[in-house]
């Protein structure tokens, strides 16, 4: 049984991404953990959370739990405030801390070169505890790994750093809807947050799930339409992974193994 840790900037960025793949090997005997940087108190537009955050961290908090219950994987949350993740002493240790006490095989990430900030600095954080989990007086509190892991970042469409190398695609076909579903538990950001987001001057009210899930299903469909080559005949829906050089660095083929079998 391997253990396989996503880390994300916000409670809903782990199923978007990896998703798929998570429930996958979920399906295979494999523990997953998904875990937010942040509290997501931002991610929203309604003046009642502007005056009362706590309630927006709730609400995504159950909302991520729900996820995680219908995926059967573990979630845990760092409690940054969102918007505010920074590359210091008490995140890096907070990310040793938790990375450590999770002892993973595998960790999954976004790359640093992405276009939020919270994902960037969440990725470098990531990338900044990667040696020091070896180093026993780093954090003495907790022990460190006895095994490095395998880091890799998932997809993106970025170019500023260089364009995203897909070292691992994987088929998602028989686990879509469950995707869609596990995304759409998160309501306040597929149905408000992010349709408000994308056009406020348009924006007349929530979607309905109807209207979202075809639209949480098309990033699957655009990574197997630019990873044909990588996939069975015939994949609809795919995610696909960069192996990072920190850590244990596998070669393609074993890396496709691992998220394979």
């Amino acid at each position: 049984m391997k253990q396989i840790l996503c880390i994300g900037a916000h409670p809903d960025d782990c199923e978007g991404s990896v998703g798929g793949v998570a429930l996958l090997l979920r399906a295979r005997g494999h523990k997953v953990k998904f875990v937010s940087a942040t509290d997501g108190s931002r991610g929203h537009f309604s003046p009642e959370y502007l005056q009362n955050p706590s309630l927006l961290i709730e609400r995504r908090l159950e909302e991520s739990l729900e996820a995680a219950r219908s995926a059967d994987v573990d979630f845990e949350s760092l409690g940054f405030r969102d918007g505010d993740v920074y590359v210091n002493l008490e995140s890096t240790e907070a990310m040793i801390r938790m990375i450590r006490r999770t002892e993973p095989d595998l960790i999954l990430c976004n790359r640093p070169c992405d276009y939020h900030r919270d994902h960037q600095y969440t990725a470098q954080l990531v990338v900044d505890a990667s040696y020091m989990l070896t180093v026993p007086f780093v954090c003495p509190d907790v022990p460190i790994l006895a095994k490095m892991p395998i880091f890799a970042y998932w997809q993106d469409g970025f170019t500023e750093a260089g364009a995203f190398r897909p070292d691992a695609c994987v088929a998602i076909d028989s686990v879509i809807d469950a995707k869609c579903e596990m995304m759409l538990a998160h309501e306040s950001q597929y149905l408000e947050w992010l349709p408000y987001n994308a056009d406020p001057a348009t924006y007349s009210g929530p979607l309905s799930r109807e209207e979202v899930r075809p639209r949480l299903a098309n990033r699957s469909r655009r990574t197997a339409e630019r990873f044909t080559e990588l996939l069975p005949p015939d994949t609809e829906f795919a995610e696909a992974f960069q192996i990072c050089e920190y850590g244990t660095v596998p070669s393609k083929d074993e890396f496709a193994d691992f998220l394979r079998s």
